[in-house]
C-alpha cells in the first residue's frame, strides 16, 4: 500500500506539469487565434498570393492542424485550371508539424488520465494536504520545464535554427511557407505556449486546492 501511495504521489507531481504543457502547446498550435492575430498585426499575407484573407488563413491552418484538412494545400484560379500553391516539400513540413503535435497530444492525454486517477485515489484516502504538496512540487517541475523550453528556444534562435528546421524543411526561393510561417509567428507560438500552459497550470492548482481545502468549523481548520 505504501508503495502504491508513493507511486501516486510521484505520478501526480509529474503529470500536472506534463498535462499543462502538452495541453497548452496543442491549444496554441491548433486554434486559429495566434495565426490570425499575427497575420493582422504584421500584414504578412499582404504580398502573398493566396485565396484567403487573414482570418480565413488562420482558420485554414487550424483546420489542418485539427485534421479537418487532409493536406496543407490551397488552390488559385488559373486560366486553364486551378493551380496548387504549396510544393510537396512545404506540404511535408506541415504534415510533420501536425504529426509532432499529435504525439504531444497523445502524451498529454496519457498524462491527464494518470493525473486524474492519481488525484481521485489520493483524495479517496484523504491525502488532501499531500495533494497540495505534490502540486507545489509539480509547480517547481513546471518552472524548470518552462525555463528549459525558453532557453532551448533562445539558443536555437541564436544559432540560426527555427521551427521550420525542426520540421526537416529546406525552403526554395519561391516557396510561400516561409512568408506565412514567419520568424515573428514562430516566436509568438513559442511564447504563447508558455503563457497558455502557465494559465492552465494555475487553473488546475486553484481547482486542486479548492477541492482539498480543509473543512472549517468555528474558524478552525480540520484535515
Amino acid at each position: 500500500m505504501k508503495i502504491l501511495i508513493k507511486t501516486l504521489f510521484i505520478a501526480l507531481a509529474v503529470t500536472i506539469p506534463a498535462t499543462s504543457f502538452c495541453l497548452g502547446a496543442n491549444i496554441v498550435t491548433r486554434m486559429p487565434d495566434v495565426y490570425q492575430y499575427e497575420f493582422k498585426a504584421t500584414e504578412a499575407l499582404k504580398n502573398v498570393e493566396l485565396s484567403k484573407n487573414d482570418d480565413e488563413m488562420g482558420e485554414f491552418i487550424s483546420d489542418f492542424m485539427f485534421g479537418k484538412q487532409a493536406q496543407f494545400q490551397l488552390l488559385i484560379e488559373d486560366e486553364d485550371k486551378p493551380q496548387s500553391i504549396f510544393t510537396e516539400n512545404e506540404m511535408s513540413a506541415m504534415a510533420n508539424a501536425r504529426k509532432y503535435m499529435n504525439i504531444v497530444a497523445a502524451l498529454g492525454f496519457v498524462a491527464c488520465v494518470l493525473m486524474v486517477v492519481s488525484f481521485i485515489m489520493l483524495k479517496k484516502y484523504e491525502f488532501n494536504r499531500e495533494i497540495r504538496k505534490q502540486y507545489k512540487l509539480g509547480a517547481i517541475i513546471y518552472v524548470c520545464l518552462i525555463v528549459g523550453y525558453l532557453v532551448g528556444f533562445y539558443v536555437a534562435a541564436k544559432t540560426g535554427h527555427s521551427l521550420l528546421d525542426m520540421l526537416a524543411y529546406v525552403p526554395d526561393e519561391e516557396d510561400l511557407l516561409p512568408q506565412i510561417m514567419t520568424e515573428g509567428l514562430q516566436v509568438r507560438l513559442y511564447y504563447s505556449t508558455a503563457v497558455v500552459s502557465t494559465i492552465i497550470m494555475a487553473i488546475m492548482g486553484y481547482a486542486m486546492f479548492k477541492i482539498t481545502e480543509p473543512k472549517k468549523i468555528f474558524s478552525r481548520s480540520y484535515y
